[in-house]
């Protein structure tokens, strides 16, 4: 994304006129969700596995975002409203989509494909960011459902994620940052902090793992130089260096000569190999 959303976007400024029109975009809104329950899905889902009925695949877990699924969340979070984002978002967790589907997959997801109407000039700048906007307060609203199987703390583990310099996009930040709350870790971080506010941060706190989400190429430049900084100034001087995001995603050959422990683009594996590494350096006294 060239352009970041802006994180005090204001609701009431921008959504005025909302409430006049949410009754008028009910019907349609409607009618879109009940062509997708009946229809849409269905026909999807008989393509991969025979004559199945909906309900009896649609078990928690098992079935992925399609992506008539993402568009429809597209669509809806740029000319719906955050009522009717919600209402869809329920409809989908009442088909029984785990809420982990909903961070990991649709949203994600439905980012990206906003990312690319605006590359194409199909949808404007201030749809991207309303889009945006209402997909961040969706993971709002399902944080405190996401977080009701909390682990307890893994032997107090810390993290501070934290997004490279000139980061534009932090909506996957957090949502990895959800998921190791959930794992039982204790998290830090904040988009905007500064390196003044970083470098104070990690000389007073104990950190087990530092993690940095990448977007794009171009800031993989420096970035070896900004972890040894970093680790310089850590009150661990162990502490293990993560490193993933969008780029890992789509190009995790660009992250060989990276200086980094733990390298990842899946939330639940990085989880997987930081609290492996972290227990394995306090089994012998480094952390």
């Amino acid at each position: 994304m060239r352009h970041a959303p802006n994180n005090n976007f204001d609701e009431e400024a921008c959504f005025e006129n909302e409430q006049g029109n949410a009754r008028s975009r009910k019907e349609p809104v409607d009618i879109l969700i009940q062509m997708l329950d009946q229809e849409i899905i269905p026909r999807l889902l008989v393509t991969h596995q025979a004559n199945s009925p909906l309900e009896a695949l649609a078990t928690t877990g098992q079935r992925k975002i399609l992506d008539p699924e993402v568009d429809l969340l597209c669509g809806l979070a740029i000319n719906g409203s955050q009522e009717t984002c919600i209402e869809y978002i329920k409809k989908l967790i009442s088909k029984q989509v785990s809420i982990d589907s909903i961070f990991l997959d649709l949203v994600p997801l439905t980012a990206r494909k906003l990312g690319v109407l605006w590359e194409q000039d199909i949808c404007t700048f201030t749809d991207v960011t309303i889009g945006l906007w209402r997909l961040q307060h969706i993971l709002y609203e399902l944080t405190k459902d996401f977080q009701l199987k909390n682990s307890l703390p893994i032997e107090n583990l810390n993290a501070l994620l934290i997004p490279a310099p000139k980061s534009q996009h932090t909506l996957g930040l957090f949502i990895v940052a959800e998921f190791f709350r959930k794992a039982g870790w204790r998290v830090w971080g904040e988009p905007n902090l500064s390196t003044e506010n970083i470098n104070n941060l990690i000389f007073s706190q104990w950190f087990d793992v530092i993690g940095i989400s990448i977007g794009y190429s171009e800031q993989l430049n420096g970035i070896n130089e900004l972890i040894t900084s970093l680790r310089s100034r850590s009150m661990n001087p162990k502490v293990s260096f993560m490193v993933g995001g969008p780029l890992y995603s789509s190009n995790p050959e660009l992250f060989d000569d990276v200086d980094a422990e733990i390298k990842s683009g899946d939330a639940n594996e990085a989880i997987r190999l930081a609290e492996n590494i972290v227990l394995q350096k306090k089994s012998v006294g480094l952390n």
